[in-house]
């Protein structure tokens, strides 16, 4: 009995640190379901989780809105109204009354009109101005035949190198009857003398009168005197002169122009060469007409 006792003594004393160790040890806590929350069990502390309203930035602060401006009205553009179409069937606006001008400030007309220059190609008198067909005019394009012959000597003539050789002096005298179509186109080319047995025109006028008229042949022309068609007759006299030869002295024409002839004023044309030699043709008209 004795032994007993003392067996179960000691297997006390061996389960007491046992016991008193697995006694002094809290309870594990029961994990409880948060909403929205991670339990870390240990010595850690509960966090709860973020919401997306606590997770998502702070919104800034909005900036004050700029107190507006204060605008003048009087000091604004003016635009004009826009104008609205009638209605069908209404009457029309009535129309502003123009303002009466102070006899002060009125500008005086001229007594006399200035009137525009003449046409070149019209005659002085006789004949109807550059314009439309009619009594008074031509149409355009169309040339009086006396002004226009005289304008074309200069031009054709020069390129005869007989003017350069022949003496000076009175050349001769050539006188033609030139015909103008319903189409103002220039006709046949005829000769007439101012009396019977007057001699032959010399042939460089011959050819003078063929240049020319070579130039004319593709425009359209109307009588000096006339806008129907019929007959001109033209007068040319030719003079040939020397003059002071220029430093260089080519052949080459350095001078021309010329004056056109109308029924009432003689025209001229005239050329020079570097030579000093000089010509020049009187045109006067001595009929135009039927």
């Amino acid at each position: 009995m004795p032994f007993a006792i003392s067996v179960a003594l000691h297997a006390g004393l061996l389960l007491l640190p046992v016991l008193a160790h697995l006694y002094s040890r809290a309870p594990t806590p029961k994990l409880e379901t948060l909403p929205n929350s991670i339990a870390m069990v240990g010595n850690s502390i509960e966090v709860e989780a973020p919401t997306p309203e606590a997770a998502a930035p702070a919104a800034p602060e909005p900036e004050p809105e700029p107190e507006p401006e204060t605008v003048d009205v009087a000091t604004l553009p003016t635009e004009p109204e826009p104008q609205l179409d009638p209605e069908p069937g209404a009457a029309p606006p009535p129309k502003p009354i123009p303002r009466t001008i102070p006899k002060s400030t009125r500008v005086a007309r001229p007594a006399a009109a200035v009137r525009p220059a003449a046409d070149p190609n019209s005659p002085i008198t006789g004949a109807p101005a550059a314009g439309t067909f009619g009594q008074e005019g031509l149409a355009p394009g169309v040339r009086r035949l006396g002004y226009a012959f005289t304008r074309a000597i200069p031009a054709a003539t020069p390129a005869d190198a007989a003017w350069r050789e022949l003496p000076v002096g009175h050349v001769g005298t050539i006188r033609i009857e030139l015909e103008v179509d319903e189409s103002n186109h220039i006709g046949a080319l005829k000769h007439w003398q101012a009396h019977p047995g007057e001699p032959a025109p010399p042939a460089v006028l011959e050819r003078m009168v063929d240049r020319t008229l070579i130039l004319l042949r593709a425009g359209q022309f109307a009588l000096s005197g006339s806008n129907q068609p019929g007959t001109e007759r033209l007068v040319i006299d030719v003079q040939l002169s020397d003059e002071a030869a220029d430093e260089d002295a080519t052949d080459n024409v350095v001078n021309k122009g010329f004056d056109g002839a109308t029924p009432s004023h003689p025209g001229k044309a005239h050329f020079r060469y570097g030579t000093g030699r000089t010509f020049e043709a009187n045109v006067t008209i001595a009929s135009s007409g039927k």
